[in-house]
């Protein structure tokens, strides 16, 4: 799971995108589970908690498989979103 900052205009749309063209075809599926806008953040910004359902058909996933995925993930969304990680 992704706890991402990001300017309150870019459109999950995008947030999706990144992640799917980044990750490749390890990522099964991306699940929006929660979106916050308000006073515990900056003006303009909002908060996506966003899981990465990864699966690979030829073999089990390991640890590392995960890191890197999220990894790639992450350096996407802060170079197309302009997104931060929370926390």
């Amino acid at each position: 799971d992704l706890s991402i900052e990001l300017p309150a205009e870019v459109p999950y749309a995008a947030v999706e995108r990144a992640i799917r063209d980044a990750v490749g075809e390890t990522l099964a599926d991306v699940v929006l589970f929660d979106r916050y806008m308000g006073e515990k953040l900056a003006d303009g910004t909002k908060s996506l908690a966003i899981g990465l359902i990864l699966q690979d058909h030829s073999r089990t996933l390991v640890d590392e498989d995960a890191d890197r995925c999220t990894g790639l993930a992450v350096a996407a969304l802060e170079s197309a979103c302009r997104a931060k990680l929370r926390g």
